[in-house]
């Protein structure tokens, strides 16, 4: 089941120019290069025997090298990685060398611990950091190259035939999949330069493949056959799982790697609902390449922080033509806004909390995006407590946003059960005038808020509602959790039939994340946990676009401890 798959070795790194100088590094520059685990994450471990990626200035030449033979070289382009640990010292394979960044292998035989780590480049050496060792730490490749969103994994069909997964391209329950990742431990033989010797890399019952929440049946895990570093987890697609975006974690002894999606659809390869479309409209949207696209959205949020209850409700819009191919194939961080059902994700964000502020999370939609559309001066809002707008956001084409409800007087609500008007006006330079209706049913209550104060990670967490009225869309638990010292925000999304009325969040998920620790800042909570509903996204019509889609949420929060 082994193709030659040197490329994810070879291929998975951004090419950035940049001058040649002294190298220079930063404490946590280190990565595993598939999961790009932000150094204080809980997977962040380099293992022995898999690829890592350091990234700096000046590092090595502004043309990219890569490694295209047996054995692998200690020096590539002129630059070697030496670590050193417990008074030894080690020279890396390495794979492939820029003035951005270097990727290479960490000897199998580095001993577990604190290492630390050396580059040198045309003689001249670079600043020591330091770095964990661990004798095992999965990291799964995506797609995008970013360590979430879609999966580098093949449906396997047979051995002349394993196409990778892909929306279009669906895995079937019972069927074998090959999951791509690198760090499941040293290699079999202590040889890492070399063609690696296959055969599983540690006992099949402590690797765990967690596909849309259900345990797989793990048929090999070990080194690919084809790359030094490189691993494969062979394992078989369970049954009652199916969607567009399933995650996939592996979990090593408990550890739970980087979560990734995969496409799983039980009868065809084309999976229905991605991204709430049904096939018919995905087939439209792929044949078209690049997307028009225009979204609204109706959020109700309540907070509780420290005793106090604060309410507010908003809309936002935007208008942008998309890479719709890159997109669909690809996959995104934005896949976690449309998970597949009673399944859950993680994210972990390297962050900076100067004066109290977590930071930015980038946009997932960014890489993705060719242009902004102008749809005119502003989108109206009109329901059942009448009509306010939604502003364009100074400075930016194709985007809109205003606050609906008083935040200051949580018992005015804007946002109550009824039916909604929207529209642009005479409309704008791209999107022209459009106007529609949507019907907003009762918003479900979290009923079991008040006994969750804080969340042991290490135990499944229970969380229960009570459904509104003709309610439908999707149950959506978030948790997030910081650690100031260690600059580090966690992530984890799970969705829930809101008809079920209660949702476990899984260990696995929650060991994942950073361990609570504002550091102190009181104007900071260490952590908070949100329940929300959201109604089935309704699509809207509207000139200039190829998509249209609307949608409404109310989420709950609280500030908990994340132990």
């Amino acid at each position: 089941m082994r193709r030659n798959f040197l490329w994810i070795a070879l291929g998975l790194f951004s090419l950035i120019a940049g001058a040649s100088a002294a190298p220079q590094l930063q404490q946590g520059s280190i990565v595993n290069a598939a999961s790009f685990a932000v150094d204080g994450s809980p997977n962040a471990a380099i293992a022995q025997g898999s690829l890592f990626t350091v990234f700096g200035v000046d590092l090595g030449p502004t043309t990219a090298v890569n490694v295209n033979q047996f054995p692998l070289p200690t020096s590539l382009g002129g630059v070697s990685v030496r670590v050193s640990a417990n008074g030894q010292n080690f020279d890396c394979p390495m794979i492939f060398v820029l003035n951005s960044q270097v990727s290479g292998i960490l000897p199998s035989n580095v001993p577990a611990g604190t290492a630390t780590l050396v580059l040198t480049y045309n003689g001249q050496a670079s600043n020591a950091i330091t770095f964990p060792v661990v004798a095992r730490m999965a990291g799964v490749f995506s797609r995008n190259s970013s360590g979430s969103g879609q999966s580098v994994i093949q449906n396997y069909i047979s051995p002349s035939s394993q196409p990778d997964n892909a929306i279009n391209q669906a895995a079937h329950p019972g069927q074998v999949a090959i999951l791509w990742a690198t760090g499941l431990g040293a290699s079999l033989n202590g040889d890492d330069r070399n063609l690696p010797a296959p055969g599983d890399l540690l006992p099949r019952d402590q690797v765990r493949v967690y596909v849309g929440g259900v345990q797989a049946n793990v048929e090999y895990a070990g080194r690919s056959g084809c790359c030094a570093g490189v691993d494969q987890v062979n394992f078989v697609v369970p049954q009652n799982v199916e969607g567009c975006f399933v995650p996939v974690v592996v979990t090593l002894n408990g550890i739970p790697s980087n979560f990734t999606m995969m496409a799983i659809k039980n009868g065809g390869t084309q999976c229905d609902g991605a991204f709430g479309l049904d096939s018919n409209r995905l087939d439209q949207l792929i044949s078209k390449g690049n997307l028009k696209t225009g979204s609204i959205g109706l959020m109700r949020t309540r907070m509780q922080l420290a005793g106090f209850e604060t309410s507010t409700e908003s809309g936002a819009a935007a208008f942008v033509e998309l890479n719709g191919l890159g997109l669909l194939a690809g996959g995104s961080s934005m896949a976690q806004g449309s998970l597949s059902a009673n399944s859950c994700a993680v994210a972990n964000y390297r962050v900076d909390f100067d004066n109290g502020s977590a930071g930015e999370t980038p946009d997932p939609m960014a890489a993705y995006t060719i242009r902004d559309l102008d749809a005119g001066a502003a989108i109206s809002v009109a329901g059942p407590n009448g009509q306010k707008d939604l502003p364009k956001t100074t400075g930016e084409v194709g985007s809109y946003f205003g606050m609906l409800g008083n935040v200051l007087n949580p018992l005015s609500s804007f946002l109550t059960p009824g039916v909604y008007t929207m529209g642009n006006g005479a409309g704008g330079a791209d999107v022209g005038a459009f106007s529609f209706t949507k019907n907003v049913p009762t918003f479900i209550d979290w009923s079991n808020r008040a006994a969750i104060v804080d969340v042991v990670r290490s135990q499944p967490l229970n969380v229960t509602w009570t459904a509104g009225q003709a309610q439908s869309g999707v149950v959506v638990i978030t948790g997030l959790s910081y650690s100031v010292p260690k600059k580090v925000t966690s992530a984890f999304f799970c969705y829930a039939d809101p008809a079920a009325g209660a949702f476990t969040v899984p260990a696995y998920v929650l060991n994942a994340m950073v361990a609570s620790d504002n550091g102190g800042n009181t104007l900071l909570p260490s952590g908070t946990l949100s329940v929300g509903g959201a109604i089935t996204p309704g699509f809207f019509e509207a000139p200039g676009i190829d998509l249209g889609v609307f949608s409404v949420s109310a989420v709950d929060s609280k500030s908990v401890n994340y132990q």
